[in-house]
């Protein structure tokens, strides 16, 4: 085999391999720099946070006396998740090119804001949390930290 066809093969190998790391580190959820991908621009469907909230409601067995701390806890966490969803589809825009590049202290003075929202954001989910925390049974406690042990709704 030629030199040449020797180096063509192994340039179309290597771009090979890293064409299909790229696909298979975005379909596992990893964008660009190591960085959360989202499918199509959407991290979840509105049905999913429903059937997640449905689930955990059905496993807590609410009863009607909490209902109303139950109701104002699935509200936040849909509007916490919806919120958070929109700042990342706009943060996920395509910037035009004719707009002047943004300097760093610019960059990071943004990164800061946008993290002070989702601070504002999981302290409102953690009061409602506590707030039907306070409400549940000691076995409903147990059942919803199990919910909540590594991954949190946000």
């Amino acid at each position: 085999m030629k030199l040449s066809q020797k180096i063509a093969l192994a340039l179309i190998a290597t771009i090979g391999i890293g064409a299909m790391a790229a696909s298979y580190a975005t379909s596992m959820g990893m964008g660009p720099g190591g960085g959360c991908a989202m499918a199509n621009k959407k991290m979840a469907f509105p049905a999913q946070i429903d059937g997640h909230l449905d689930t955990i409601k059905k496993d807590l067995n609410i009863g009607s006396d909490q209902e109303m701390a139950w109701s104002e806890f699935a509200k936040t966490i849909k509007q916490q998740k919806t919120e958070m969803m929109s700042a990342m589809q706009e943060r996920m825009q395509p910037v035009p090119r004719v707009q002047p590049v943004q300097s760093a202290p610019d960059r990071i003075g943004e990164r800061i804001q946008f993290m002070k929202q989702r601070v504002a954001g999981m302290e409102t989910v953690a009061a409602a949390m506590k707030q039907l925390n306070d409400v549940l049974t000691p076995e409903q406690k147990k059942v919803f930290n199990g919910h909540f042990d590594q991954v949190m709704p946000m």
